[in-house]
């Protein structure tokens, strides 16, 4: 038999990207550190503006740099105008950004960084980030909330959360199980996030179910029949076969080729407006959990000042126009109520068809009945954790196999002897895939 990986076209591919203009070059970035014990750190100066960082906007028509530009014209005179400083597209070299920016024995070059939900832990276990107190719980959608705790306490609100949805042509099947799913999608009829990124690791989560509880790894009878099924759909090309980001796959759904997308909420309006009639529902067995969280750099010298900016961008009435104009979906209850079409002008000309208030009353029901069940591992060493994860997989894949349930157990003890490593965070935990 064939090799799997012969056949994936570059499944979970390794990529290299560097940056050359405007931007920090960070070779390796490890757990931030904190300054030496027995020197005071220093006494950071009150800047005029509050600075914030962020990675891409990928909301339709970018309506979040909106609500920034809404924030510096319509806020009160005691308050601060903001920065926003958008890093690298690439969820692992902004990570590396913010790390440099914020750890040290210097003052902090951001007083507000909007974090992937994933990174809060390792910041906060760093010392970088400041707590967040008095935080009025009950508002918050509490899977969002929990992304910015650690150690049972709050280290950053959520400011979009999201959860994979599944998404497919109008008039097909919504499927119960993943063998159900890619029995419905026909040749190269599934397309999802499948190269060598963290989009790679949260579909991998997504197949077997999550498969940690805690800081343990737990593959059980779920996770193995995910990763037989998924072997078997490789096997028989109902998966495309890549390697897909989150533009790519959309665009591979959008022109007709695949069937059924897994993607992220925000797709849905992108579809409204590419004229594309789909339907929407959580994934088979629950999506895994994303978004972003704010939080306030340590000794950032206008903390007070950034809490407010940060307690307006979760504002119900701003949660409700970020969902309807841009896809984000909401952090606080009370914007699950009801919905808003969006109000948002665009700067550039006239906007595109929007969603109907029906359309995405449909979106937002989907997306709460998937944040239910969806989870994340909250972990300091996350990014070793993901790239261990695939790097695994990708051992076992050079490897033939018989079955899906022979391709399960061996990625089960290739897992066994690398992930608690890479939790907890020691060196060469790749090195035990083999």
């Amino acid at each position: 038999m064939a090799s799997v990986a012969g056949r994936l076209g570059g499944m979970l591919r390794r990529h290299r990207t560097a940056l050359c203009v405007g931007a920090i070059l960070v070779l390796a970035a490890p757990l931030a550190t904190l300054p030496q014990q027995g020197k005071a750190p220093p006494e950071c100066r009150r800047r005029d503006r509050i600075q914030v960082a962020t990675g891409s906007d990928v909301s339709v028509n970018g309506y979040r740099r909106r609500l920034f530009t809404s924030w510096n014209t319509t806020n009160a005179p005691t308050d601060e105008d903001v920065d926003v400083v958008e890093l690298s597209p690439v969820a692992d070299v902004k990570r590396n950004e913010m790390l440099a920016a914020l750890q040290g024995d210097g003052c902090p070059r951001y007083d507000v960084v909007i974090l992937d939900s994933a990174w809060t832990a390792e910041f906060a276990a760093a010392g970088l980030l400041e707590p967040v107190d008095d935080v009025p719980r009950d508002r918050f959608v509490p899977a969002a909330l929990a992304t910015g705790q650690w150690r049972g306490r709050q280290y950053a609100l959520p400011f979009a959360t999201d959860v994979g949805l599944l998404f497919r042509r109008e008039g097909a099947p919504a499927p119960l199980t993943w063998r159900d799913l890619y029995d419905s999608a026909g040749l190269q009829g599934f397309v999802t996030q499948n190269d060598d990124y963290e989009g790679g690791t949260v579909s991998l989560l997504e197949v077997t179910g999550g498969m940690m509880e805690g800081e343990r790894v737990v593959m059980g009878a779920r996770a193995k029949e995910g990763l037989a099924a998924w072997w078997h759909a490789r096997e028989t090309q109902k998966i495309a076969e890549g390697p897909f980001r989150e533009r790519e796959s959309l665009t591979e759904f959008v022109t007709g080729r695949a069937r059924y997308l897994r993607h992220w909420p925000y797709a849905y309006l992108r579809l409204v407006e590419a004229g594309v009639k789909a339907e929407v529902s959580p994934l088979p067995g629950g999506g895994v959990l994303g978004g972003s969280n704010l939080a306030i750099a340590s000794r950032s010298g206008l903390a007070a000042e950034s809490r407010a900016f940060v307690d307006y961008l979760t504002r119900a009435d701003n949660q409700r126009q970020l969902f309807s104009c841009g896809g984000y979906a909401p952090v606080v209850e009370a914007a699950y109520e009801r919905v808003d079409p969006c109000q948002m002008q665009r700067e550039d000309g006239p906007a595109p068809p929007s969603a109907t208030r029906t359309q995405l009353a449909r979106l937002l029901g989907a997306v709460h009945l998937a944040l239910g069940s969806a989870k994340r591992p909250s972990l300091v060493h996350y990014a070793q954790f993901s790239e261990t994860l695939r790097e695994c997989v990708r051992a076992v894949m050079d490897d033939d196999h018989t079955s899906g349930a022979d391709f399960a157990d061996a990625v089960e003890r290739a897992l066994a002897g690398a992930l608690p490593d890479a939790v907890g965070g020691r060196p060469g935990a790749e090195d035990g895939c083999r």
